[in-house]
């Protein structure tokens, strides 16, 4: 089912929509499917934020029918709504964390912090990417070997590699100098996004085993705003939902 393409271009100037993606007063709407996955660290920031915003999640109807308008037919889309009644959306998961991290000042002091929290994003990042696309959604007779080699090899690389420049940050619990930041807030929420899969005890016993990555993911919970998100009823439907989003992914032997 193709979908409606929706421009990314507005009524309004380049300059107008800069000027309404920074309003102080702008609300947001992230449209999103009703689970955590690329969706969860936006979330948090809009949390950490202390703005308005809800998360909107299309019916079947929406969606299957394809009634949504999204520029590429993927979600998410993130529109902000300004103060003066303008919609500017922006898209792609990637792109609207560090929008959201750069708006409520999550990327550092100076362009080295920026860069170099942008960097650890990134690894983050592709750390699940990885995950999908040679665990998640291969093929049921191959699951077995990939989850094996997953968690043999490329989870414990990640996890060695991201200990040293953790220790190289003075062990302090973050990544780029003592506040939180852009990379602290994706570690959690893979650290999670590991812990809903089929295999995630095992996944998230190696996580656990990491006193420096555990140390990272106490304080991003501990933060007010996010932990307030977390202890809510909508945080926890989401948890739930991505449970059983993956259950068709375990290997045949654990089916």
């Amino acid at each position: 089912m193709s979908h409606p393409r929706l421009s990314l271009q507005t009524k309004y100037s380049s300059a107008e929509n800069a000027k309404a993606l920074f309003d102080p007063n702008a609300s947001f709407t992230l449209i999103y499917w009703d689970v955590a996955s690329v969706g969860a660290s936006a979330r948090d920031m809009l949390s950490l934020g202390k703005v308005q915003w809800k998360d909107r999640h299309p019916t079947d109807e929406e969606w299957g029918g394809g009634k949504l308008p999204t520029p590429f037919g993927v979600m998410p889309v993130l529109e902000v709504h300004s103060s003066d009644g303008k919609t500017i959306p922006l898209t792609e998961s990637i792109a609207v964390d560090l929008f959201l991290a750069k708006r409520f000042h999550l990327l550092g002091d100076n362009e080295w912090e920026e860069a170099t929290i942008k960097g650890f994003y990134s690894n983050i990042h592709y750390l699940r990417e990885r995950s999908f696309m040679t665990v998640t959604w291969t093929h049921s007779s191959l699951r077995k070997i990939a989850l094996d080699n997953f968690i043999g090899k490329t989870l414990p690389q990640f996890i060695a590699d991201h200990e040293f420049h953790l220790r190289e940050n003075g062990s302090n619990g973050h990544y780029v100098g003592d506040k939180i930041s852009l990379a602290d807030i994706h570690l959690s929420n893979i650290i999670d996004h590991f812990s809903y899969l089929p295999s995630g005890d095992v996944m998230r016993g190696l996580f656990n085993e990491s006193d420096l990555l555990c140390k990272v993911k106490t304080k991003v919970d501990a933060h007010p705003e996010i932990a307030a998100w977390r202890a809510s009823a909508p945080w926890n439907t989401l948890a739930r939902a991505t449970v059983k989003v993956y259950e068709c992914t375990a290997p045949p032997s654990e089916e």
